[in-house]
């Protein structure tokens, strides 16, 4: 089992966050500002011609001699896509147990909102996938189906995301779990996702092994994705610095890119505990709360 019961119980305190709040259907608990469209009262605005007077707030303007129109909310529900990736190199360090298991909980936060969940698993593209759907039963259908990812394939985050953004036709939350570690690059297939209005976080799984490898001497490597010819390097002190900086290169490279194109991005090692990750480094980002 991906959460014990204990774990959930005390993710019922939180609720999942979204900033940009993408069209969805009525039933949930996300909001959007209209005017006089529910019995949810959460702001005033200024008369302009043509306002509804109905929605004057007569009490108001017998104090202040101005005339506000209430501003309501009307209720809706959010579409969420948890997109995992699956890929040969993210079961180094046990990245797809991880991502697996913070989709649960995220999935889980969703659905107790009531709004629809879906996950879809890719490596060089998204096949299949759980659709998004909302209610208690999808919350088993969603564990069962997380539990039952194994990894493979070679990553092509640009062509998985580009496909999924296509294939969508309704735009939601999309959250991207994944280690980001991809030679085709990332932008174009994010972009695809902004042009077609999803709100976007990625969080990005990595291992020690992708950020502190140790100095073992000559060493005998193969890909893990593109199932080349293994080739011989000596990994010693040198060889892990420069590997490092380019690291740290990328790593600002992606951080820059999410910034310049207000995308969530949180980098998170999966030696990090699942309960540390969310109530605190998550929430601190306050994609939770």
């Amino acid at each position: 089992m991906l959460l014990d019961e204990q774990f959930l119980k005390r993710l019922e305190r939180l609720r999942l966050m979204v900033k940009t709040q993408p069209r969805g259907r009525p039933g949930g608990t996300h909001h959007a500002p209209r005017a006089g469209m529910s019995l949810e009262f959460t702001d005033y605005k200024e008369y302009s011609p043509g306002d509804d007077f109905r929605y004057v707030d007569w009490k108001v303007y017998g104090r202040l001699d101005r005339l506000l129109i209430k501003v309501f909310t009307r209720e809706q529900d959010l579409p969420i896509y948890l997109l995992i990736d699956k890929s040969s190199s993210m079961e180094i360090g046990g990245k797809l147990l991880y991502g697996l298991r913070l989709a649960a909980a995220l999935g889980y936060l969703g659905l107790k909102e009531l709004d629809r969940v879906g996950a879809y698993p890719f490596a060089s593209r998204v096949e299949g996938g759980l659709p998004p759907h909302s209610g208690p039963r999808q919350i088993f259908q969603l564990f069962r189906y997380l539990e039952g990812v194994r990894p493979g394939g070679r990553t092509d985050l640009d062509g998985a995301l580009e496909g999924f953004a296509a294939q969508r036709r309704e735009p939601g939350l999309l959250v991207l779990l994944s280690d980001m570690l991809t030679p085709q690059g990332y932008e174009r297939g994010l972009s695809h996702l902004l042009y077609r209005r999803f709100t976007v976080i990625i969080l990005q799984l990595l291992a020690s092994e992708d950020l502190e490898p140790r100095p073992q001497g000559a060493v005998r490597l193969e890909d893990a994705e593109e199932g080349g010819r293994p080739f011989e390097l000596e990994m010693d002190e040198r060889a892990i610095r420069a590997y490092q900086e380019l690291l740290r290169a990328y790593l600002q490279s992606l951080e820059q890119f999410c910034l310049a194109h207000k995308i969530e991005y949180l980098r998170l090692p999966v030696t990090t505990p699942l309960e540390s990750a969310i109530f605190e480094m998550l929430g601190e980002r306050r994609v939770v709360r």
